[in-house]
């Protein structure tokens, strides 16, 4: 059964992370999404653990494309992404700012042809202001938009040691708020009949992404004393044989997690008989999490944590390891992780895409292809066919 975006063509002009990441969630869910890539490739093909030259990063980024390799530094080049984008119901490009206007592939340009295109531009800064031009990768934005600052920890000798998220976070967030960003827009053309320009700073989106809550204490311009910690008290520690991770928001949590530690005079401590008090009293609160609690766990297997927490009803997860989650319960009752065979690769793992449909599932997409797998099967759909050795001769199509 096809997938929800099933009969919708997307053209993927872009590279590295968020824009074939948004990409790939649209292949996910069904759309034809057609990869153009410059001559040598995404630079992502290059990037992480490979196996016969095949890069399993650039495999997650890229799945369910088809690639077409064009030099758009050629007129004719531009001239079959032009014909392309008439044809598309969506464009995806992460080009520099300015870089399409040069082209002629930008938004103005493409919709004259196609009134119905839904267009995604993707930048680091901005499409304008005065870093519009910066080059712009996840560490820079997340230092930039604070999302740095607020990772810190508070430590016993430095008051906050800023911490980067080890994880490229802003490119996936913005590959998910930009597939989002594209279904809405394709909704509103089902109404309107017209298509749009869908603007995507990553700056915007870490902004907009930690303002729900760890900036929740400087949306009130004037708010009184009363600050409760945002998420509870979260804390990862190592026990006597491992480590785990507990979460306590409601104070029956938060006691529950002093008793199970043997800490009864920390749940019977005035400064945290509530959420508002620990609030009030985090740094306090923070410096016992970092002494007596840290010991506590210290001296506790991994398997007497994990028991007593959930007698006193505390979330509680042990900390894993990547590799073993494929044999956990339920993951596999999940269904989540799926194995395929690759050609050039062997044997790939994956994650099917979280979201299941029940009349229109999707599903993780074919193997990323090689470059320019797809371009003699592109052309012959433009009617281009009779074209394309000439083309290949001189260097426009690969």
């Amino acid at each position: 059964m096809p997938g929800p975006l099933s009969g919708f063509r997307v053209l993927d002009l872009s590279a590295v992370v968020s824009g074939p990441l948004t990409g790939a969630l649209l292949a996910d869910q069904g759309a034809d999404v057609i990869k153009v890539e410059r001559p040598g490739g995404d630079i992502q093909r290059a990037v992480g653990s490979k196996r016969n030259g095949y890069s399993g990063f650039f495999h997650v980024l890229n799945r369910g494309k088809r690639s077409i390799c064009l030099d758009m530094r050629q007129e004719d080049g531009v001239d079959i992404v032009k014909r392309l984008a008439s044809e598309s119901d969506v464009v995806i490009q992460n080009f520099r700012p300015g870089v399409v206007n040069r082209l002629g592939v930008d938004y103005d340009s493409l919709s004259q042809n196609n009134p119905g295109l839904v267009y995604l531009s993707i930048s680091g800064f901005g499409q304008t202001g005065p870093r519009a031009g910066d080059r712009a990768y996840d560490p820079i934005i997340q230092a930039y938009s604070g999302i740095t600052a607020v990772q810190g920890r508070i430590h016993r000798e430095h008051p906050d040691v800023p911490e980067q998220v080890n994880m490229l976070l802003l490119d996936k967030l913005t590959a998910w708020t930009g597939h989002q960003a594209i279904t809405a827009a394709l909704l509103a053309r089902s109404k309107s009949g017209r298509g749009q320009h869908v603007e995507l700073a990553m700056l915007d989106v870490a902004i907009s992404f930690i303002w729900s809550d760890v900036a929740a204490d400087i949306i009130l311009q004037d708010a009184d004393e009363d600050r409760p910690p945002i998420g509870g008290s979260g804390t990862v520690g190592a026990y006597a044989d491992g480590w785990g991770a507990t979460m306590t928001l409601h104070q029956a949590e938060f006691e529950g997690m002093c008793r199970a530690y043997g800490l009864d005079h920390i749940a019977d401590d005035e400064r945290f008989s509530s959420l508002s008090k620990r609030g009030n009293n985090r740094r306090d609160l923070a410096i016992l999490m970092q002494t007596e609690v840290v010991d506590a766990m210290a001296k506790l297997p991994i398997a007497d944590a994990e028991k007593k927490l959930k007698e006193h009803d505390v979330p509680f997860a042990v900390v894993r390891k990547l590799t073993e989650l494929f044999d956990d319960d339920q993951i596999k009752h999940n269904e989540l992780l799926e194995e395929i065979e690759h050609p050039v690769a062997g044997l790939l793992r994956q994650a099917r895409p979280a979201a299941r449909f029940s009349d229109t599932p999707a599903s993780a997409g074919a193997p990323a292809p090689t470059i320019g797998q797809h371009s003699d099967d592109i052309l012959r759909e433009l009617g281009m066919a009779d074209a394309t050795e000439g083309l290949r001769e001189r260097g426009v199509v690969l």
